[in-house]
């Protein structure tokens, strides 16, 4: 956890921010111990724990590791990506723009996304530095949030927002910076001493605080949302890992088996003894009889097979597949009988869902954002903002994922009976394009539009049709 050592009793911190500080520090080192749980996890870095019984010595190091956590929070946040906003009309907000431009916004959610689902949650900040806005996203380890009930939103919260090497801490970095936001107002404290902080009040142009929580699948009992690496992901990749070294040790044993020589004369097991490896590579072995005639009896004893380990490892996989939705070929099991596309499109189904359910919290909370980002940026309130700008929400990919070819030739059935369509940046979006070549083609049509337009009325005659036209040479 990150050392917030003495913060409470910054100097010139009031009454009031120093009662929520004390509230949000607490509610921090509550969620550290699990969040870097999680993360671990996440990471497939977590040791793996002991069921009571170790029949592998201490001595035997086997680095086994699974990453079936990281599949369960990637196979769903690969299909979450936002590509921008947009407003009702054609209108569009100069200041928006800049300030996705400026600060990234799409990219920056793209890039934490997975982070929300890890932890349940993740946090974004809108703030005024200078003359520029700036919005900026943070994970759960670097942030944490109470939440108020009656209002459906983030009561008071605080963000860790530098840390850096200093003079009493050279060897790993510290926070030096930490933001408070309150209704009205954000306090920031800095650390200039090891222990010691001082706190300065910003005034805000907004009565909640200017930080949202972005929340995958929140409830009622739980409002900043819930991991992707549920308990049971947990213990899979547990029982998986164990039995990964279970199958590693025994495949090191079945790479020397047992060989069992015995009625061995004297001068015989003399001769051989500190040479196991030389007498079982050797490939012809040769013996005399003893005094009594008898010859050495040569047993083999034969290795357990691993097919055991790899049925198990087959049957936590189908457990975790239907806990997560994350489809079997995914985990690197091979059906017998290859799945058809459809079969594979529909295994994908749980996990479009909750793709679709991630994006749909996640709508509401990048629409508040990005009114906060114009608001702040226009010395607002939000009250005071345009009734277009009002009508702005963020733009989602299809968590589908729909082929190129299928989307294109949907796209061009909907033009030929919604007139009109085909002119549309969705449309061009649809035929794969980028979005700095729609805006390209966009405005090149508006001017051709604009000069037949012209020529039309210099030369006395109807403007021609803009849906469709044919040149003939």
């Amino acid at each position: 956890m990150v050392e917030l050592n003495n913060i409470v009793n910054a100097a010139g911190l009031d009454a009031e921010a120093k009662t929520a500080l004390e509230q949000l520090v607490e509610v921090y080192a509550e969620r550290a111990a699990k969040n870097r749980l999680l993360e671990k996890y996440y990471e497939a870095k977590q040791p793996t724990p002991s069921i009571g019984i170790n029949n592998i010595p201490d001595t035997v190091d086997v680095p086994a590791r699974c990453d079936w956590a990281a599949k369960a929070v990637t196979s769903v946040s690969e299909r979450v990506r936002m590509s921008g906003f947009t407003f009702a009309g054609d209108y569009k907000d100069a200041t928006l723009d800049y300030i996705e431009r400026a600060n990234g916004l799409s990219a920056g959610f793209n890039r934490h996304v997975a982070s929300e689902l890890v932890h349940g949650c993740m946090f974004a900040t809108v703030q005024r530095i200078g003359n520029a806005v700036a919005v900026r996203t943070h994970t759960a380890e670097t942030a944490a949030a109470i939440w108020d009930v009656a209002a459906q939103r983030i009561a008071a919260g605080f963000v860790i927002a530098d840390s850096r090497r200093t003079k009493w801490s050279q060897s790993a970095p510290v926070p030096v910076r930490v933001n408070l936001h309150l209704p009205r107002r954000v306090v920031v404290l800095t650390q200039h001493e090891c222990g010691r902080w001082a706190a300065a009040s910003n005034p805000t142009p907004l009565d909640r605080p200017m930080m949202e929580a972005f929340c995958f699948r929140p409830t009622g009992t739980k409002p900043f949302g819930q991991s992707r690496i549920t308990p049971a992901v947990r213990y899979y990749v547990d029982e998986v890992q164990r039995t990964l070294r279970y199958m590693a040790v025994s495949g090191a044993l079945y790479a020397t088996p047992k060989d069992v020589l015995m009625g061995l004369t004297e001068g015989q097991f003399k001769q051989m003894e500190g040479e196991n490896f030389s007498v079982m590579a050797t490939s012809l072995f040769k013996a005399t009889r003893d005094k009594d005639g008898n010859v050495p009896d040569y047993r083999r004893i034969q290795a357990a097979s691993p097919q055991p380990y790899i049925d198990s490892i087959a049957t936590y996989a189908k457990l975790f597949s239907g806990a997560t939705g994350v489809p079997l070929n995914s985990l690197g099991i091979v059906q017998d009988n290859p799945a058809s596309a459809e079969a594979i499109a529909a295994q994908r189904e749980d996990i479009c869902v909750a793709a679709e359910d991630c994006i749909e919290t996640n709508r509401e909370s990048m629409r508040n954002v990005a009114l906060m980002a114009m608001a702040v940026a226009e010395n607002k309130t939000l009250d005071q903002l345009t009734d277009e700008q009002l009508t702005v929400m963020p733009d989602f990919k299809n968590p589908m994922r729909p082929s190129l070819a299928s989307t294109a030739d949907a796209y061009v059935k909907i033009a030929g009976v919604l007139d009109g369509f085909a002119q549309t940046r969705e449309f061009l979006r649809g035929q794969g394009f980028t979005p700095s070549e729609v805006e390209s083609i966009a405005s090149q049509l508006k001017a051709g539009e604009n000069q037949r337009a012209l020529l039309a009325i210099m030369g006395g005659a109807k403007p021609a049709s803009t849906t469709s036209e044919t040149v003939e040479g």
